[in-house]
């Protein structure tokens, strides 16, 4: 496939980088959504997209490999869901399954209320509510058996990352083909206007060796006219 090398077109590079930032970002929130999280306003937003975006740009100064894209889909999701739950968190409707729904341990001291086994709020706010909290007394543990009740969410939202970053990969080999077709059905008239310089054969030079600069063999044989024997000649 031709490509166009070199660094694309800035209205080129941005575009593709908002796509990039803009599927990364709905796949990020439709998981963070669908685990019972919230959204934080219109600001925030504008603020995470435009962050995405120009992080995306650095990236894509060059024709990206299916690979890249793959990487920074899934990559990216998980930055905008703990982007999301750092500034909006999760509502009263986040469930934890139902090991966490049977099991809910005593809140600490300043801690933010839980609701259907799952924190209410944003990490910010229990950063808040806890900061002044006393130091408890024991470690906690997290229950392993929670943690394997979120792998099958978190597979899903894995594979939904690679099947995306696939599918802009395809995008983005098309964009690079259909550029350099472009660019080809511009550049084919002009050649054919252009007019035909015949090329230029050259010549091997002659070099002239001053007398006192030539061999004694280049003088005998610059002074022999006749060869062969005289009677030879004669006949």
């Amino acid at each position: 496939m031709a490509t166009v090398p070199g660094r694309p077109d800035p209205l080129l590079l941005w575009g593709r980088a908002a796509v990039l930032t803009a599927s990364t970002f709905l796949v990020g929130a439709l998981g963070h959504v669908t685990a019972g999280g919230m959204l934080p306003g219109v600001p925030a937003l504008v603020l995470l997209l435009a962050t995405g975006t120009t992080l995306a740009a650095a990236f894509l100064s060059r024709p990206a490999s299916t690979r890249l894209l793959v990487g920074l889909v899934v990559g990216g999701q998980t930055l905008v869901h703990g982007a999301l739950s750092l500034t909006a968190g999760h509502g009263e409707g986040h469930a934890g399954g139902d090991s966490a729904a049977s099991y809910r341990p005593a809140p600490l001291p300043g801690s933010l209320p839980t609701g259907s086994g799952g924190r209410v709020g944003s990490l910010q706010d229990h950063y808040e509510a806890t900061v002044a909290a006393p130091v408890a007394t024991g470690l906690t543990v997290p229950d392993p058996a929670s943690l394997l009740d979120h792998a099958p969410m978190f597979l899903a939202h894995a594979s939904a990352g690679v099947l995306v970053g696939l599918w802009l990969a395809v995008g983005e080999r098309a964009v690079w083909a259909l550029l350099a077709l472009a660019v080809r059905a511009v550049l084919a008239p002009l050649v054919v206007l252009l007019p035909l310089t015949p090329a230029r054969r050259l010549r091997p030079a002659v070099v002239h060796l001053h007398p006192l600069h030539r061999t004694a063999l280049d003088r005998v044989h610059g002074s022999v006219v006749r060869r062969g024997p005289p009677a030879l000649l004669a006949a």
